[in-house]
């Protein structure tokens, strides 16, 4: 989600980070967020958040600052943070981009995939519909993000794969905002036909599909901010609590 490479997973850097109180509360935030308990346009008290993680105000505003830099929060001089409202200009803004991106990609996969490449993004699919089945809001964009990615390592070009990387985070993020139904069981059949489309060698026919697919998705998101939701409600019984 961060523009350059992140750090070593294994290395003190990031575990130090991972156990870092401002990591933690940023990390409840994006995933509260993300699962749709916390509304566009809630107000973000730091005072609030202070009591509810019980950390630092100065710790909540790092948190805070690293949501607005994603594009999660809004944060005005003098004003209280709130979470971003659905914004339909940068929605097909990220349309264009994925639009380009993922066409050529599908280009440049061609007929690469072979039968344990195909089982393996189709087993994605079927995750997909379990998320769906399940309510699993934030599970179902995170499985629907990593079936891009991974058609995006099978075309061979790194740098395609990178973009698209830093694209998907931002995508998932406006489809939350957006309280629309994005993906449905339609849009996880719409994978699957993709699928036999480049099964089938025929990466003009997956092109069109893909095409429609991100179009579809665009359709479906909404730009009305329902009421926002209570701080509180957002993360009962969901934290452990850091320290200052």
């Amino acid at each position: 989600m961060q523009v350059g490479s992140p750090p070593n997973p294994a290395s003190g850097e990031a575990q130090g980070q991972s156990r870092a109180p401002g990591h933690l509360v940023y990390e409840a935030l994006y995933s509260a967020i993300l699962e749709r308990r916390l509304a566009p346009a809630t107000r973000l008290s730091k005072e609030t958040l202070g009591r509810i993680f019980r950390v630092s105000t100065g710790t909540v505003q790092r948190a805070l600052t690293r949501l607005a830099d994603e594009g999660a929060v809004e944060l005005a001089p003098n004003q209280v943070a709130a979470i971003a409202r659905p914004c339909e200009r940068n929605a097909r803004e990220l349309l264009e981009a994925r639009l380009m991106i993922e066409a050529q990609v599908i280009r440049l996969i061609g007929d690469r995939l072979d039968a344990q490449h195909l089982a393996e993004l189709r087993a994605m699919v079927e995750r997909q519909r379990h998320c769906l089945a399940v309510g699993d809001h934030a599970g179902l964009l995170g499985q629907a993000n990593r079936f891009h990615l991974r058609l995006a390592e099978h075309a061979g070009n790194p740098w395609l794969q990178s973009f698209l990387a830093k694209l998907l985070p931002r995508a998932a993020l406006s489809i939350a905002l957006s309280r629309g139904r994005a993906y449905t069981e339609a849009s996880c059949d719409e994978h699957q036909a993709l699928l036999d489309a480049l099964e089938a060698g025929d990466p003009e026919l997956a092109g069109e599909l893909l095409s429609r697919h991100l179009h579809g998705l665009f359709a479906r998101l909404r730009f009305t901010p329902p009421p926002t939701e209570d701080l509180r409600a957002a993360f009962q019984g969901r934290l452990e609590q850091p320290r200052r």
